[in-house]
């Protein structure tokens, strides 16, 4: 397990210090093409005219690759649990093709009831999965791209309480939401992309632009596959299936790569190729044991 920094370049002049904060609502990223466009507003109503619309804005990048592995590992006429749902894209995805999915955050977004006029009613339930409970049972259970913000004392706590509402022989899901905690990332996230980050800001300085960075030392974590196997396994979880996903959009936090893949496309099978060790996706399929 290796704490996760994250460093943002913004427009301002300055270097922002961001300590000791975790954000448990809503995943936000400044890469809007690849994350669904997520961050374009919970009040839009441009984007909820129809549901063809809503799908061609929100559902792309890692969006699709969660919704198809959902789709495919899901069953039909059984109860599912979305945790840390937010706006739903892949649980409004789910729900119109006839699964049955409660979602599930901190709090109900906005756009709840915009997604009902569009899409019909669900189940939309207040529920932190920390310290509240549910007092019923459901047949799966997945989180997507959440549980990086969480330390092993609550990942404990997490894993014990999905099996106390999950039922037997039953399903969960988890994508971690980052690669793997190993040399190459370690390099990649802990050495290059500082050095990287801060060269440009500092050059922004003798070129007087206003680019300035923010470092949130509290981003996550990233763990091992072992380490998230071996702690289901303690809480009842046995391992089914192991898949590995999107080898591109981490390295796309540099700057640099992304204008190499920009300027010159062939290159884009160069960083396909090394991403294998940086997945973005990591999705764990677990199933509940006597």
């Amino acid at each position: 397990m290796k704490k996760w920094k994250k460093i943002i370049i913004n427009k301002s002049n300055r270097i922002t210090k961001i300590n000791k904060i975790k954000n448990f609502k809503y995943f936000c990223e400044e890469d809007s093409e690849n994350y669904g466009n997520i961050d374009a507003g919970y009040d839009s109503n441009r984007y909820y005219q129809n549901e063809e619309l809503f799908f061609e804005f929100y559902l792309k990048g890692k969006f699709l690759i969660w919704g198809k592995y959902l789709k495919k590992n899901l069953h039909l006429n059984t109860k599912i649990l979305s945790i840390a749902s937010g706006r739903g894209i892949n649980e409004l995805s789910l729900i119109s093709n006839n699964f049955n999915v409660t979602c599930s955050d901190i709090e109900i977004p906005k756009c709840y009831e915009k997604s009902k006029k569009l899409f019909g009613n669900f189940n939309y339930i207040n529920f932190n999965i920390l310290t509240d409970t549910i007092n019923e049972e459901f047949d799966s259970i997945y989180a997507i791209s959440v549980f990086y913000i969480f330390s092993y004392s609550e990942l404990e706590k997490i894993f014990y309480k999905i099996n106390k509402i999950l039922k037997k022989d039953g399903i969960f899901i988890l994508d971690l939401g980052g690669s793997e905690y190993n040399l190459i990332s370690f390099f990649f996230y802990e050495v290059y992309l500082v050095i990287e980050a801060y060269i440009i800001y500092y050059l922004s300085k003798l070129l007087n632009k206003k680019i300035g960075l923010k470092v949130d030392n509290n981003f996550g974590y990233r763990r091992t596959n072992r380490e998230v196997i071996k702690l289901a396994n303690q809480f009842g979880f046995e391992l089914i299936d192991l898949n590995e996903y999107d080898y591109l959009n981490e390295l796309k936090r540099s700057i640099l790569i992304t204008k190499i893949i920009k300027f010159f496309p062939f290159s884009k099978k160069f960083f396909i190729f090394f991403g294998q060790k940086l997945p973005g996706i990591r999705m764990f399929k677990f199933k509940k044991t006597p």
